[in-house]
């Protein structure tokens, strides 16, 4: 019998349940790297879906929103800037078929 592909094994453990890279990583025996390489294949594929999750303006103002852009400005809706820092939520979906 053959083990499952890192594709097929993250989208089972998404499936399971899986809410988290790490998760994924633990229950699958598989490198965080390898995890994430995955889900954004995944993504790309379009059997996962990834959305932000909007929590409102950061109290830091524009500079520190992962929409602000390079010189701070607001940016709401647009490409995330690359100085952001902190986290971002990815929510995760499995497209019903």
């Amino acid at each position: 019998m053959s083990t499952p592909g890192p594709l097929s094994a993250v989208l089972a453990a998404l499936r399971e349940g899986a809410t988290s890279l790490d998760e994924v990583a633990r229950g699958t025996g598989l490198a965080r790297d390898t995890v994430s390489a995955a889900v954004d294949h995944l993504v790309r594929l379009g059997r996962i879906e990834a959305s932000d999750l909007a929590v409102g303006c950061p109290t830091g103002g524009c500079g520190s929103c992962a929409s602000g852009t390079e010189t701070g400005e607001a940016g709401c809706g647009s490409t995330p800037s690359p100085r952001r820092s902190g986290p971002v939520l990815v929510a995760l979906s499995i497209p019903r078929r």
